[in-house]
């Protein structure tokens, strides 16, 4: 829950302070904390769209939808605030019996351009959440005609859905595309060849730009992207950056623009360490822009995968990295360890002559109940958060 101190709580606070004082007090809120400000007053409720109007909070939070077990029936939802760097545990969702909506067992994330939503897949229908916490149903579309067990699902321009990969032997690259216009499902070109027996979500790290789809397969670092319009596939090619990187994702970091982050074990004074180095790559070409990597900071690698150095060869060729974000930043986190915590990055151009791009890093504790249990299964999301979200999901 939120661990706001009284004194900072607006309650607290003198309601008969300058504007400008107040407006300065409103922006170092945590969002939740907002909606009783704009209780407080008209002029504290005046601060709070002043601020959110000159600085609006567009930075994405992160949500994390967890199962005990990956076929329990119950789950949970954490949301971080980038804003605070506050966790808060999501009150469960009730329908109108007054009893506590069960997801479905594909409940997992949609990956969008700006934000992902949480989505239930069966064999007879596609639900899709109008917010980012699943607080309700936005869209309901008949399944799409191949059945898949983990698939990639996408969207992309708000006009096609995308559902790649999961599928069964002959269907296990099978791509099928959603027009919301239509209303009809049509297959598109399948996976190129070089992701086969790497076509389920699992294995794969997933980018939406306003226009395509990209996917990345984990462990070989085949990079591919996908055009729902023409339903094609673009290049597909191998990223060589650094010999001794062994797991991939990727991430948007503008207009057809990625940023591929790259993970592995590298000899550093007698013992083997981790490092984590990210490269902006284009999204026409598939190249990488600038061979200088940026590198995450060795005591924040150090927290994402600790005693790296003790653990047998088993358990290290396990940790991995996953990046989840949008081009204002986002985070990076190894998701076999969700208990180490999470690095927040913040992404912006360099405005240096050479060009290039500059990353801040921070590093965010997890929930203490996220990542302790053995069998837990923990899917992770990424969506700028709006105050009357806030509001629909805290005050419902």
């Amino acid at each position: 829950m939120v661990d706001t101190s009284v004194k900072n709580h607006p309650s607290m606070i003198s309601t008969d302070l300058p504007a400008d004082m107040l407006q300065a007090v409103v922006t170092k809120l945590p969002t939740v904390d907002l909606l009783s400000a704009s209780c407080v007053s008209h002029g504290w409720l005046h601060a709070v769209r002043s601020s959110l109007r000159t600085q609006p909070r567009l930075f994405p939070w992160l949500i994390l939808r967890c199962l005990p077990h990956p076929v329990a029936t119950t789950y949970s939802i954490h949301a971080l605030d980038p804003q605070s760097r506050t966790w808060l545990s999501v009150p469960r969702q009730y329908n109108s019996t007054g009893k506590a909506k069960e997801p479905s067992p594909t409940l997992n994330f949609l990956h969008g351009s700006t934000r992902d939503r949480l989505y239930a897949l069966t064999l007879y229908q596609l639900l899709i959440s109008k917010d980012p916490f699943g607080g309700s149903c936005q869209m309901e579309a008949k399944g799409p005609n191949v059945w898949r067990q983990d698939p990639v699902v996408a969207e992309v321009q708000d006009q096609w859905l995308v559902v790649v990969g999961g599928g069964f032997q002959m269907d296990e690259g099978a791509v099928e595309v959603y027009d919301k216009q239509t209303g009809m499902w049509e297959l598109a070109e399948p996976m190129p060849a070089e992701f086969g027996g790497s076509t389920y979500a699992t294995w794969l790290s997933v980018a939406v730009s306003e226009k395509r789809l990209y996917v990345i397969e984990k462990n070989t670092g085949w990079v591919s992207r996908f055009d729902p319009e023409s339903k094609t596939w673009g290049p597909t090619c191998q990223l060589r950056t650094i010999p001794s990187v062994s797991k991939w994702a990727i991430v948007m970091a503008g207009k057809e623009r990625l940023l591929v982050v790259g993970a592995g074990a590298e000899g550093v004074m007698g013992k083997e360490v981790m490092k984590v180095r990210a490269w902006e790559v284009d999204g026409d070409s598939l190249q990488v822009i600038n061979n200088k990597p940026m590198e995450m900071p060795t005591e924040m690698v150090d927290r994402l995968f600790t005693n790296f150095d003790s653990l047998d060869e088993a358990r290290r060729k396990v940790c991995s990295v996953e990046v989840c974000g949008t081009e204002h930043g986002g985070y990076m986190f190894d998701p076999a360890s969700m208990k180490n915590g999470v690095v927040m990055y913040m992404y912006q151009l360099s405005m240096e002559e050479t060009g290039g791009a500059e990353i801040s890093w921070e590093w965010v504790p997890s929930p203490e109940s996220v990542g302790r249990g053995f069998m837990e299964s923990v899917a992770a999301g990424c969506s700028p958060v709006l105050l009357h979200q806030v509001a629909r999901c805290f005050q419902s």
